[in-house]
């Protein structure tokens, strides 16, 4: 898969969500293979996803580092999925999520299938 397909798929699936309200994201080549994709996702009910992915496009698309913030209208957080090492005692190490949870993210996580782990 081609990164500019990688691409394509995301913002079909954003556009495509019918819980989303707005959108927006960047992408940014870093390296030879090394692309970062980061943006904000606003819900219909005003809550907000912050997302952030480097991929290494070498030999095939690899998600390397990640982070998908949640946050009510207060922003407080609702839930994070992300990679950092803090929390070397679970099964998932280093992929690990901080939560509360809510429908809307979870449908549109598990249309993007994004997340390693359940």
């Amino acid at each position: 898969m081609l990164i500019e397909e990688y691409f394509r798929e995301i913002e079909h699936d954003i556009i495509s969500c019918p819980f989303i309200h707005s959108h927006n994201f960047i992408k940014d080549k870093r390296y030879v293979y090394i692309w970062l994709i980061e943006g904000v996702i606003k819900f219909m009910n005003n809550s907000t996803l912050h997302f952030m992915e480097f991929v290494d496009v070498g030999k095939k698309i690899e998600k390397y580092k990640y982070s998908y913030h949640y946050e009510d209208t207060s922003k407080s957080l609702i839930f994070r999925y992300d990679i950092a090492p803090h929390y070397r005692n679970i099964e998932t190490f280093p992929h690990h999520k901080e939560n509360k949870a809510f429908l809307s993210i979870h449908i549109f996580l598990q249309i993007r299938k994004r997340i390693p782990f359940n």
